[in-house]
């Protein structure tokens, strides 16, 4: 499985996967780069026959701070239907890449666990959160439908 990704941090040793966001300055938000790079990289997780496992990392004190309000937020307002649309495919068929990736995922939450970051954790099996996290659920407060990314698929 490779590790020499470029918008996320990514360490394999022993079976592990260790992955973690990697714009801690701005709480580790994700872009329409890191959701596709994720995307891609669990669907090929899938064959992968030297991880056995993935545990999502916090950097920086935070899981993640969702989508990045400059990158994707603002853009998303100027976007034809569809883009919107090839959006929201993406953002969902991360956590179908995720479900289906055939190996446990562990979630390690710390800090700022929000939007799309809040989704990934839910995507994942196991979810262990410190005293500190704080998890939120923000898409309707930025004009997003609340069920963004299969949220309300996964509850179930």
């Amino acid at each position: 499985m490779r590790s020499n990704v470029s918008h996320f941090k990514c360490d394999i040793a022993g079976g592990i996967a260790r992955i973690a966001l990697d714009r801690p300055e701005r709480k580790n938000p994700l872009t329409f780069e890191s959701y596709a790079e994720l995307r891609d990289w669990f669907r090929d997780l899938h064959y992968a026959d030297d991880v056995h496992a993935v545990v999502i990392l916090p950097n920086g004190g935070n899981f993640s701070s969702g989508g990045d309000v400059h990158d994707i937020i603002g853009p998303l307002t100027r976007m034809s239907m569809k883009e919107l649309l090839a959006f929201t495919r993406m953002t969902g068929d991360l956590v179908k890449a995720m479900l289906g990736c055939g190996k446990p995922i562990i979630a390690a939450v710390d800090g700022v666990c929000a939007g799309a970051g809040a989704i990934m954790a839910m995507a994942s099996d196991l979810r262990i959160a410190t005293p500190e996290a704080k998890v939120a659920f923000l898409f309707n407060r930025v004009g997003l439908a609340g069920c963004d990314m299969g949220a309300c698929a996964i509850l179930p």
